[in-house]
Parts: C-alpha cells; structure tokens; sequence
C-alpha cells in the first residue's frame, strides 16, 4: 500500500520516537484523562478495526459521544489524534512493567525466579495475545510505517523505568553488580522482543534463561529458589 502524505508524515515518525522525560515515580501514568482520554480510546478501537486512513475525526467524534468541534478543540487534527494513540500504546507496555513491579517487587516476600517469569509473561502478552497473534496495534503501527521507531521509543521508555525504579532494589536485595544498566535492559528488551518474532513457539522458560544469560543475573533468577 502507498502510504498517504498523512500516514507517511514526519510528525508522526518523530512523535514514535519522541524522546520524553524519564519518569518520577514507581506509579507515575501518562495516560490522558477526561474528554481527551475518551477521544484517544475511541480513535484507538477505531485504527484498530478499521485502519487510520479509513477512519474520519467525525467518526471518532461519534465514537466518542462528543462533537467534531470537541475534538478539534483538544487536538489540532487527525494527525495530533494518530500521535495520542502512539502515546498510549508505549504506556501499554510501559504500564504492565508498572502492574508487574507493583505486584512482584523486590520488597514482596515473591523469589526472583517468580519476578522474572512474571516480566518475561509481561512483555510476551503486551505484545501477543495468548493464541501468539500479535496484538491489534501492531497492525496500527505497520500501517503507519513506525513499527521500527515505535520499538525504540518503547524500549527506551521501558529500560529507562526498570533502571530508574526497579533494577537498584533487586540490586540491594540480591547483591548484583552491574555497569551500564539501561544499556543492558535494551539489549535483553530488544533481543526479547526480536527473538518471539524469530520464534514465536520458544517456552517462557527458554525466554527466562536467556534474559537471565544475557543480564548475567545468576543462579536466583535462573531457577526458582
């Protein structure tokens, strides 16, 4: 499909690799509340039912329950709804570390091998339902052309919270040492991500014993206690 000058958009490359503050807090949401929030979630079921280019604002509007006029009040256009949507599936995945670390946290009486299977389930079912079918916004996302950047931007945005917020408390607790944490958490989320791909049938085992290689996490994360 040739992509419109409206998919095709440099805006919309750039808000999929937007490069945003790190994070403050363990608990800290980027979700968009009120009408915007409301606007947001319609425009998303919508791309992902019937694709961005056969979608209007006016019928986001009525998804919405609010009028054209509102929805141009909150975003300057299609486009400015298109870059929410991107907003809201990096807090997709960044949320679900947020939900894992909240229930699996190092000051949780759960061992690491738990926390660890835990995130490996976290980052597999963001990505893929349970069938192993990927989720709808990946179809969102390969229509806009930033299936790629959306990757970075979302690795970045998820190395930086489990480095800024997780990674020094499981330091403290099971005594690791490790130089250029975020760099790392990259590598095993990117190589993750990559390796489903590869080979969607490989074990959550599997995927646990090779994060674990490949932070050198060692024997309490390698298997259970």
């Amino acid at each position: 499909m040739t992509p419109t000058p409206s998919l095709a958009s440099s805006a919309l490359h750039d808000a999929a690799d937007l490069a945003r503050d790190r994070r403050s807090s363990r608990g800290e949401s980027r979700r968009l509340e009120g009408t915007p929030g409301a606007i947001e979630t319609a425009a998303r079921k919508l791309f992902e039912r019937n694709g961005v280019k056969a979608t209007t604002v006016g019928a986001i509007a009525l998804e919405a329950n609010v009028t054209r006029e509102l929805v141009y009040y909150h975003f300057d256009n299609k486009e400015a709804v298109v870059q929410a949507v991107i907003d809201d599936y990096v807090e997709d995945l960044v949320e679900s570390v947020i939900v894992w670390s909240e229930s699996i946290a190092p000051d949780n009486p759960n061992n690491a091998h738990e926390a660890l299977r835990s995130l490996v389930q976290t980052f597999r079912y963001a990505l893929y339902d349970g069938e192993r079918r990927p989720r709808p916004m990946i179809s969102v996302l390969e229509e806009l052309h930033i299936r790629d950047a959306f990757d970075v931007r979302a690795t970045r945005e998820t190395a930086e919270y489990l480095a800024d917020h997780i990674a020094p408390l499981y330091a403290d607790r099971y005594g690791i040492d490790l130089d250029l944490v975020f760099e790392m958490l990259c590598v095993a989320i990117f190589g993750l991500v990559g390796l489903v791909k590869v080979h969607p049938g490989i074990t959550d085992d599997e995927l646990m014993k090779v994060v674990a290689q490949t932070l050198r996490l060692g024997e309490p994360f390698a298997k259970a206690e």
